[in-house]
């Protein structure tokens, strides 16, 4: 009789031990989910403030206008979801101001003030926020039903040096449309250097060119009149050596003299075939790479190694735009420019 009562009781004890575990795992269990989805709200939260202000400043830098800023960070904000609705922002939670590269390289923002560069987005979503504070699924576990974060981003118009890299093979003569492949690149960098003129003054920008050799036409320069000039002139024969385009486009932005310390150092490389003469271009990029260079490429016309251009462009830490005709040629050209006055600083 003791035996059976003492079994009885170690089987007792054991269902309220397991009873207890299961309490512990689905504690345990609730507290995960609430967490993980805490940080995914969190990623959502700065994934919205980040693309209205950079989207604010492009709009301020483009436009000149702070209320066409401001309806700009707003209507971004709405579009990226946050907690399964768009982020809504009060005009209170957008604010212009000024951002100025100290000696170090580091941004410094202060709202208000003359020359307007730079957007700072407050996302919230407190409980007196637009869309409210975010619910938690097993809130009582945790002992609070909600979750209140509140990120901010400032984005700002940067300073920038750039190199052009263009190419002047014996292909760029064939027919692109009504136009050859050299005249549509005439009008897509006079887009781009307008582009550059209005919303980033700031710049300086180099032109290089290539084909069998490449040479340094104009060293890094605010005078964007003389690089329409000699990109009007340009001829057009020999190889695709985009191995040394690139390499001197890279140092153009190391070794001229207009060249500044804390600028941000931004190479464009477009071509229209694949290299034929110097060997493959991935070392410059990965020496621009190093020299903390952004590379972009553009590729021009079915003929072109989209392949590799995307490896430097991802190696640079750019974009890749690929061109099929004069029109799109104009529009990645200009895509770019609009890209390379904003800087998240925050």
């Amino acid at each position: 009789m003791k035996t059976n009562r003492s079994l009885t009781q170690r089987k007792g004890n054991t269902l309220v031990f397991c009873a207890f575990l299961m309490v512990v795992f689905l504690v345990g269990a609730a507290f995960c989910v609430d967490i993980a989805y805490m940080h995914m709200v969190k990623a959502e939260l700065r994934t919205a403030v980040d693309a209205a202000s950079r989207a604010g400043t492009e709009a301020l830098a483009r436009t000149q206008d702070p209320g066409v800023a401001v309806d700009t960070a707003l209507s971004i904000a709405e579009q990226n979801s946050v907690a399964g609705n768009g982020l809504t922002l009060n005009r209170s939670d957008v604010v212009l101001g000024q951002a100025v590269a100290g000696d170090d390289g580091r941004f410094d923002f202060s709202a208000g003030g003359d020359a307007l560069n730079s957007v700072n987005v407050i996302g919230r979503r407190e409980a007196g926020a637009p869309d409210g504070a975010v619910s938690l699924f097993f809130g009582n576990v945790l002992g609070t039903d909600t979750f209140e974060p509140v990120i901010s981003s400032v984005s700002a118009s940067s300073v920038r040096d750039i190199a052009l890299v263009l190419d002047r093979s014996g292909s760029m003569n064939r027919p692109a449309g009504p136009v050859t492949r050299i005249e549509a690149l005439v009008d897509a960098v006079n887009v781009f250097l307008t582009e550059i003129e209005d919303s980033s003054p700031n710049s300086n920008v180099s032109l290089t060119t290539y084909s069998t050799a490449s040479t340094r036409d104009i060293p890094l320069t605010d005078n964007f009149a003389s690089i329409t000039s000699q990109v009007n002139a340009l001829p057009a024969d020999g190889f695709t050596n985009i191995f040394q385009g690139l390499r001197q486009g890279s140092d153009s932005l190391e070794t001229d003299p207009n060249t500044r310390p804390f600028a941000e150092k931004t190479v464009i490389v477009m071509t229209d075939g694949n290299f034929n003469v110097g060997g493959t271009p991935l070392p410059s990029a990965q020496l621009a790479a190093q020299r903390g260079q952004t590379i972009h490429t553009i590729t021009f016309s079915s003929g072109a190694n989209q392949a590799i251009m995307q490896d430097v462009a991802q190696i640079g830490g750019g974009l890749h735009i690929h061109a099929d005709d004069a029109g799109s040629l104009v529009d990645a050209f200009r895509e770019i420019a609009r890209t390379l006055n904003i800087v998240l600083i925050e």
